[in-house]
């Protein structure tokens, strides 16, 4: 769609696991990379989930991206270890989760804010030569200029790209990206940059890149998610949204093993942002479903084939 440019697909915890990107780049495409939610050790180990998540085996034929969530070197080395033993070469940084249960405690966008956690991860990634490393970052928890903060890791280690969200973590996503500091990122990172946020269509995307024609690329993120057809208008048919959903819904079945509501939760929690245009009445029948055949009833409403 864009030339010289890469499109990337954000890390949204609850949606884009191995299920979402594997359907999604075998009905649309477009993706350069797939990001994965945020690994992050608990009671001292890897949740089994992330771990399970970002395996080779259940990302066939896609570029994934994994990424961590530490502000602890042992977290961090721990999950970088992990990340190598599956035989990833690549691995990204998560200094922008602006949910403030993670942030306050120094995670994510948190850690922008905290000089000596950035200094301590700085020294493990160096550890790590063989790795590339990349950066998802929000412009600062509390401050627009944290994000400067980065700038000696960048400068001390083997940085390849980094994702810049315009927003501070405490906005979460509300209110409108700060767009005009892009070119100040511009000028002091020295590595590659991809912006991220408000982009929610093909024209945005063209524009935004127009104007800063040196970022390297853009990341899409909630938008994709509404629409996964954003990169092909071609395939917003009621034929490719339904292939897209009937591939989510048939591995979740196979792969959740607690029982319908299992399921149906998880295809209640996808449609809060899938498609969010499609028939008001269908997608409340889809929220309000109590057994897997009514929501089949409703989800047959939404494709118009009830």
């Amino acid at each position: 769609m864009i030339e010289n440019k890469v499109i990337l697909s954000a890390p949204i915890q609850g949606w884009t696991d191995h299920v979402w990107r594997v359907a999604h780049a075998q009905v649309f495409g477009g993706i350069d990379a797939y990001y994965a939610p945020f690994m992050r050790v608990e009671h001292g180990a890897i949740r089994k989930r992330d771990l399970r998540d970002i395996q080779p085996e259940n990302n066939p034929g896609i570029h994934v991206v994994p990424q961590v969530l530490a502000c602890r070197a042992s977290d961090m080395a721990l999950m970088l270890q992990a990340v190598a033993d599956m035989g990833y070469d690549e691995v990204d940084i998560n200094l922008g989760c602006p949910h403030p249960p993670v942030a306050r405690k120094g995670y994510g966008a948190g850690m922008l804010a905290r000089h000596e956690s950035l200094v301590q991860l700085t020294e493990v990634l160096k550890q790590w030569p063989s790795l590339k490393v990349s950066l998802k970052l929000r412009l600062g928890w509390d401050d627009a200029s944290q994000w400067r903060n980065v700038l000696p890791m960048i400068a001390s280690c083997p940085i390849e790209r980094v994702v810049v969200h315009y927003r501070l973590g405490v906005q979460q996503y509300q209110g409108e990206a700060m767009l005009e500091h892009i070119e100040a990122t511009l000028d002091a990172i020295p590595v590659p940059i991809v912006l991220n946020g408000d982009l929610d269509s093909q024209q945005s995307i063209s524009k935004l890149l127009a104007q800063h024609p040196r970022a390297a690329g853009v990341m899409l993120g909630r938008a994709l998610v509404a629409d996964p057809a954003l990169l092909c208008p071609e395939r917003a048919t009621p034929t490719h949204y339904r292939e897209f959903h009937d591939r989510l819904y048939e591995q979740y079945r196979q792969e959740l093993t607690g029982g319908d509501h299992q399921i149906l939760n998880k295809m209640q929690t996808l449609w809060e942002r899938m498609l969010p245009n499609a028939d008001r009445r269908a997608r409340k029948a889809i929220r309000k479903a109590s057994s897997l055949v009514r929501y089949e009833q409703a989800v047959a409403q939404v494709f118009g084939q009830d």
